[in-house]
């Protein structure tokens, strides 16, 4: 079993410079496709730009530094045509999760200089989810007049025979459409309200389900690798990170089960890191490593690999029972060395690698 991912390297162009503290004005903005249609026991996915999060800095004074951003439920969820349910009950909000998807490239403020957890989050019916605690950039405008940043995230509706309960129960032709009122809140470092954005989802589920038979069925070996770590980046920013390279960890973002042990393999697909506008950088400034996460059973070995598009060993793992479901937290390291940083080029060098998962 295969995945294919890419990985992609960001090297700016780095400066000094002292910031304003003041506050200035911030606006925070929401929108969304609001539609959620599911057709299929697989659920459904509502897409990368499903939500959209804007925030327009209108002034140069602004520096908000460590803000936070949450979701909860705003009211009841109700159903608007076709009800009852056969379980005669609303759906239920933590069959939906969150997952920040990407952003509008910003150089400073972005998913991967904020400090985002791009891993799929479950929603709650009576709690706030910070989806961002304390980030890590500020929103600055960096002198600038004004700047918009946006961030987009998708919903996604679980797979699972469980649909079944929320499907009409008058007759086997009627659709069902729920409303899922929802509302986000920015706030700064003290947890003062800056903003909110409330979104309404409309999910509409139909009365006959497809692909029942691909779900709730365990395999004798699965491999995944989460939307986070298949387009992976990381990014050159600061003085400090030329010197010291970048690194990225991104977790519980493999998962894998096995009936027996396995090893986990990965190569690159290309020579090289390849840059549409800057040239090239040899495969040997980026590396990988495997850790336990979630479940994880013991490790037999997890070498630090320097990326090559030979297969190399990554991990070793332990398995007796296919439906123990194992996470391991992917870490990724960029360096340069000092003939390198001189040289390298401003741009984005990306490159595209295969992992697979090797019963033993």
């Amino acid at each position: 079993m295969k995945y294919l991912n890419k990985i992609i390297v960001v090297f700016a162009v780095c400066w000094l410079q002292v910031l304003s503290c003041a506050y200035g004005q911030l606006r925070f903005l929401g929108h969304s496709n609001n539609y959620l249609q599911v057709t299929s026991y697989l659920g459904k996915d509502g897409g990368e730009r499903f939500n959209t999060f804007q925030f327009d800095l209108l002034s140069k004074g602004i520096d908000i530094k460590k803000w936070s951003l949450s979701v909860r439920l705003d009211g009841a969820i109700t159903i608007v045509d076709g009800g009852p349910s056969k379980s005669g009950e609303v759906f239920p909000l933590d069959k939906l999760t969150f997952r920040w998807t990407t952003d509008n490239n910003n150089a400073q403020m972005n998913l991967q200089s904020f400090g985002m957890n791009l891993n799929e989050v479950f929603l709650q019916k009576n709690a706030e989810i910070m989806l961002v605690d304390q980030a890590k950039a500020p929103f600055s405008s960096y002198n600038k007049d004004y700047t918009q940043v946006f961030l987009y995230s998708s919903i996604k509706v679980t797979q699972g025979k469980y649909l079944e309960r929320y499907q009409s129960g008058v007759n086997q032709w009627t659709h069902i459409k729920y409303r899922i009122p929802m509302l986000y809140t920015l706030y700064d470092e003290n947890r003062k309200i800056i903003g909110t954005a409330p979104l309404v989802y409309d999910l509409h589920i139909y009365p006959n389900l497809t692909d029942g038979n691909l779900v709730d069925v365990t395999p004798d070996y699965g491999l995944e690798i989460g939307t986070e770590a298949s387009n992976a980046t990381l990014r050159f920013q600061s003085a400090r990170d030329y010197l010291d390279g970048v690194s990225l960890l991104l977790e519980n973002a493999v998962k894998v089960n096995a009936k027996s042990n396995f090893e986990l393999q990965v190569k690159s697909v290309d020579s090289e890191l390849n840059s549409s506008t800057s040239g090239s950088l040899p495969l040997n400034v980026l590396s990988t490593k495997l850790t336990a996460g979630t479940g994880a059973k013991t490790i037999l070995a997890n070498p630090v690999l320097t990326l090559s598009t030979n297969p190399q060993m990554l991990l070793s793992g332990t398995s007796t029972n296919k439906e123990n479901i194992q996470y391991f937290n992917l870490n990724y390291k960029a360096k340069l060395s000092q003939s390198q940083i001189v040289s390298v080029k401003p741009g984005d060098y990306a490159v595209s690698l295969v992992y697979s998962l090797i019963p033993k």
